[in-house]
């Protein structure tokens, strides 16, 4: 027995491959000028006595009226305002829940705690969109001293020590 392998006869030609198709040049970019990019400027709003609701507007005094302890500043027209931190931990932010609530739309529900621990105070950043900045630095969490300018959203107010 024989193995011989069949033979066929090629009935046409192999395919050619096709040309190569021209290579488009890609047209050349336009030049345009632009800036650099940077966040949007924030105006910071420091008239801001009436962004809190009636609940909160309604314990604040006058300067004159405020008793010792430590205080939220914020300003009406040409007056300061002060809300006294009276409990340990003041929640501030949106909700109808905070205890200093401000009614503007780039502060968070639930935006900063403020934390009173002996004679020392601490604020501290709850997750917010927008951040917390004490005297223009974005923080996590700072102790606080009189005179600190704390920014929640685009609100500022400061913090004072009455003695």
């Amino acid at each position: 027995m024989s193995t011989r392998a069949a033979v066929r006869p090629p009935s046409s030609p192999a395919p050619q491959p096709a040309p190569p198709t021209p290579i488009r040049e890609r047209p050349a970019p336009v030049e345009h000028e632009t800036g650099p990019l940077k966040p949007a400027a924030e105006e910071r709003i420091t008239d801001c006595f009436e962004l809190l609701d009636h609940r909160t507007r309604g314990r604040a005094t006058s300067e004159r009226m405020a008793r010792r302890g430590p205080h939220l500043a914020f300003q009406d027209g040409t007056e300061t305002r002060l809300i006294a931190l009276e409990d340990k931990i003041t929640h501030v932010g949106r909700s109808i829940t905070s205890d200093v609530r401000i009614e503007e739309h780039r502060v968070s529900r639930s935006h900063a705690i403020l934390v009173k621990h002996g004679r020392y105070a601490r604020v501290l950043d709850n997750r917010s969109s927008n951040g917390t900045y004490v005297n223009g630095r974005r923080i996590v969490a700072t102790n606080l001293r009189h005179g600190d300018v704390i920014c929640v959203g685009s609100v500022a107010m400061q913090y004072l020590e009455i003695d």
